[in-house]
This record gives structure tokens, C-alpha cells and sequence, in this order.
């Protein structure tokens, strides 16, 4: 069963006060009713391999290790299943295939922009982010987390929230990246008391895959636009250098250093030109982009998934060798490096309105979310049937 929160009493009859977080009223009561210490929050429409659980726990409890770790997560990975069926979708990932529903458009409306968000998306997961997100996640110089499979004990949150736990977060649309960002930075009562615990570890090897179909570019575009202006108040200085780290702007930081200084005029007689910036710029670009090709096939092999009759197709191999032939991949790839520094910048000095899960909301500078009404009023002053008011 999967609690939602119009099946939590508590929440509904108003005794319990949260914020206007989704994706926390919904967990709210699977959190509060949970028996065990340790909690895995697996996002719905994730698959992951058999054995998964398991390993998870051995790493949080620090099997093979000198200490135990606080927080567990793994890398997350997008397949788009565009022109796919609901049935085929979730066929073995819940355990039922009785309905079948297309999630098909009709071929009259299945053009570029209304289907190639999915593809930009499994682009995206599978090459630029799933680089950075991993070296991150190894050198542990800073929290770096995407709350599609997260796990953690009830007694660390609840002692460094009051005893609120996740409910501590309903004011904030970005709880993933709080709630690791908090085990990251304060000391559990164990660490109080001397001992030496790890604050983050990542589940090397194992994935959360997320099916996607008929996500169109308007779509990705708002999920792009929604992470961004949410970071850009929790990592401000992450979120302003980013477009610096994507290749095509990268690049042409290279290119203008490379036919500028007069070092490399110099000692290498690189030619103070455009031709010579354009060369060196298309060269970087075509470097990376080899690089992010052979990410992507890595990553889609599914070489570190144990298969059986209960793996999902699109956790599968393909029988082709590869999930995109590279002509397709390059399109989605271009696409997305086209559109990465014209998101950020309407992300970054285009607003503070999200929307998600069908609902519209701004993000203040205290990181905290505002619902929008319907008819545009901004709720910060009363307090709605089981929100809190804004403060």
C-alpha cells in the first residue's frame, strides 16, 4: 500500500502541522509509524536490483569498515521508455500487470518537443550529472544527494530535529538535499560520545533506475528550472559556477585561454584567431562528448545488475549492445548541452516560482516553500488544513 496523505488522519484533521512539501506529507505517517530505526525512502516510480536492501544496510551499518556511515544513497539513472505501456512499465515492479494502459501518444502528436524531454533527461542523469554526483560522492568534500534512494536511522534525524524527523522538512521542497545536508554537518548523539561515524557513503555499483515516458522539453524544462532555483538558495556558490562546468561554455574558456595568452601564443604558436578558437573549441567539445558516450554505455550495460525473470526491461541489457545508436544519442546530447546554460540562466535570474506535482509554489531565500492558490495568492500569512504557517 502506498500511504498517502489523504489517508493520514492525523494530517487531515489538522492535530499534525506541516508545510506545503508533497512529497513529505505523503511519507509523513509512514515515517511516524515505522518500527524499525533504520528508514530507506525509495521514490515510487525507482526500481532497483535485487539485494539492493541489503547492501545498503551492510553500508550503513559498516560492514568491511572501520565505522559505521549516517546516511546511504545511490547514484540515480533515467531510462527514457518513450512509446512503452504502463503495463510494460510496471510489469514486476509492483506486482501487477493486469491493467494495460498506452502510454503512446498518437502519431500525430508525437513530435520532438513532445516526447524529447525523457531523452534529455536520460542524457542528463547518464552523463553530466552522474559525473559530478559521483566524484562528489567519492573525494566527500561536500554533501551531494538526489532523494530517489536514500537511507538512514530515525534516531540520528529525530536528535537533530526535535523529534520532528522528516516532518522537520515539510516547509522545504528540497528535503533530499537537507536531510543528508544535516547528518552531514551535526554530530548524532554517538558522535557526541566520541565515536568516529561516517557522514555520507554511496552504494558504488548499484542503481536507481527511473522508467520515464512522454516527458515532453516544456517538461523538462520546468524540472530542470524547479532544481535550480531551489539549489541556488541551498548551494548558492555551487549553482553560480555551474554553467562553467558544462562543456560548452567550459570549452570556450579553454579555447579563449588557449588563443589569448600570449604563453600559448608564445610557446606554442597557437594562433591568435577565431578559425584557431572555433578548431580548439569544436576539438574540446568532440572530447567530451566521446567521454560522455562512453559513460553512457557503461552505465546502460547493466553490467553491475544481477538479471532474473523479475528484472524489468528497461533495467535489462539491450540485445543490441547499446539502449541508443550513437546518431540518436548525439541529438539528445547536443540538445541537452544546448539547453543547459539558457535553463540556468532563467533558473538562476528568471524568479523564484516552481511548480511541482501539479502544484505551484515559490522558494524564498530561507529556502523554505509557498503554496500559490489558484487564483495567484500567495499563501504566507494563514495557515491552510494541515500546513503551518509560513515564517
Amino acid at each position: 500500500m502506498i500511504l498517502v496523505e489523504d489517508e493520514d488522519a492525523v494530517l487531515q484533521n489538522g492535530t499534525l502541522q506541516l508545510g506545503p512539501n508533497p512529497k513529505i506529507r505523503n511519507m509523513s505517517r509512514a515515517y511516524r509509524e515505522a518500527p524499525g530505526d533504520i528508514v530507506w525512502v525509495l521514490d515510487c516510480n525507482v526500481w532497483v536490483a535485487k539485494g539492493t536492501v541489503g547492501r545498503m544496510v551492510a553500508r550503513l551499518e559498516g560492514a568491511g569498515s572501520t565505522h559505521k556511515n549516517k546516511f546511504v544513497h545511490q547514484l540515480p539513472l533515467v531510462v527514457d521508455t518513450e512509446g512503452s505501456t504502463i503495463r510494460d512499465e510496471t510489469h514486476r515492479l509492483n506486482g501487477s500487470a493486469d491493467r494495460h494502459l498506452s502510454t503512446t501518444l498518437p502519431s500525430d502528436q508525437r513530435t520532438a518537443s513532445a516526447i524529447g524531454g525523457g531523452r534529455l533527461e536520460e542524457v542528463f542523469m547518464s552523463s553530466s550529472h552522474a559525473k559530478f554526483y559521483t566524484a562528489i560522492n567519492t573525494v566527500l568534500i561536500a554533501p551531494c544527494i538526489v532523494g530517489k534512494s536514500t537511507m538512514f536511522r530515525r534516531s540520528h534525524l529525530n536528535s537533530l530535529t526535535n523529534s520532528r524527523g522528516i516532518d522537520f522538512f515539510s516547509q522545504n521542497i528540497c528535503e533530499d538535499h537537507l536531510i543528508g545536508d544535516l547528518l552531514w554537518k551535526q554530530k548524532v548523539p554517538e558522535e557526541v560520545a566520541g565515536e568516529v561515524w561516517g557522514k555520507h557513503a554511496m552504494l558504488f555499483g548499484d542503481l536507481a533506475v527511473q522508467p520515464m515516458a512522454n516527458m515532453s522539453v516544456r517538461e523538462y524544462w520546468s524540472r530542470r528550472v524547479r532544481w535550480l532555483r531551489v539549489r541556488k538558495f541551498t548551494v548558492t556558490l555551487a549553482t553560480l559556477v555551474e554553467p562553467g562546468t558544462e562543456s560548452f561554455l567550459c570549452s570556450a574558456y579553454g579555447a579563449w585561454a588557449l588563443t589569448s595568452l600570449p604563453l600559448f601564443h608564445d610557446k606554442l604558436a597557437i594562433p591568435r584567431t577565431w578559425t584557431a578558437f572555433s578548431l580548439i573549441w569544436l576539438l574540446s567539445v568532440s572530447i567530451w562528448c566521446a567521454m560522455d558516450r562512453i559513460l553512457y554505455l557503461h552505465l546502460h550495460s547493466a553490467k553491475s545488475i544481477e538479471i532474473d525473470d523479475q528484472t524489468p526491461f528497461f533495467a535489462r541489457p539491450s540485445k543490441a549492445g547499446r539502449r541508443r545508436v550513437f546518431g540518436e544519442w548525439l541529438l539528445a546530447w547536443l540538445g541537452r548541452e544546448t539547453l543547459a546554460l539558457p535553463i540556468w540562466i532563467w533558473a538562476f535570474w528568471g524568479g523564484t516560482k516552481v511548480q511541482w506535482r501539479n502544484k505551484r509554489f515559490w522558494v524564498g531565500m530561507d529556502m523554505k516553500v509557498h503554496e500559490i492558490r489558484d487564483d495567484g495568492e500567495r499563501v504566507n500569512g494563514e495557515a491552510m488544513k494541515g500546513h503551518v504557517k509560513a515564517r
